[in-house]
């Protein structure tokens, strides 16, 4: 049974909608050791058997930050400053691993993040590693060029 998730970034002006097969407590979550994901205590999940929806409603309040290996971008809401997920665009399709903590259920989603460390792979390894493993997602409102 697919079971869908909402939620939004503290203003509303970016939606996502996560839709999975499996439960909140069945679900395994992350957290990036990575300089950015750590100074904002993101707990992420992902999972190609997953999709997902993010839907700028506001896309003037879209903010996409690039560093490191600049192989995908955080997508942060300019006006309220939540992190909402990593996307990774490639030839028209999209991935992301989503900041699990902007659903509306995210207290169910109970099991502890755990640890990942990226920081020794290269660029083609991370972007094989992040189609095989993110989430396929589709984006809607997004600035043309995005």
């Amino acid at each position: 049974m697919e079971r869908l998730h909402k939620g939004a970034c503290h203003c509303g002006a970016i939606a996502v909608e996560l839709r999975t097969p499996r439960g909140p407590d069945e679900q395994v979550i992350g957290a990036c050791q990575c300089s950015f994901c750590r100074k904002h205590n993101a707990r992420t999940f992902s999972d190609p058997k997953s999709s997902a929806t993010l839907t700028a409603r506001e896309p003037e309040q879209l903010q996409l930050y690039t560093f490191g290996l600049s192989t995908s971008e955080v997508v942060i809401c300019r006006r309220c400053g939540v992190y909402v997920a990593m996307l990774m665009t490639d030839q028209g399709e999209a991935w992301t691993t989503l900041n699990i903590d902007l659903l509306d259920e995210r207290a169910a989603f109970i099991r502890p993040a755990e640890p990942r460390d990226f920081s020794a792979e290269a660029a083609e390894g991370r972007i094989a590693r992040r189609k095989a493993r993110w989430i396929p997602t589709t984006l809607v409102g997004w600035p043309a060029g995005r």
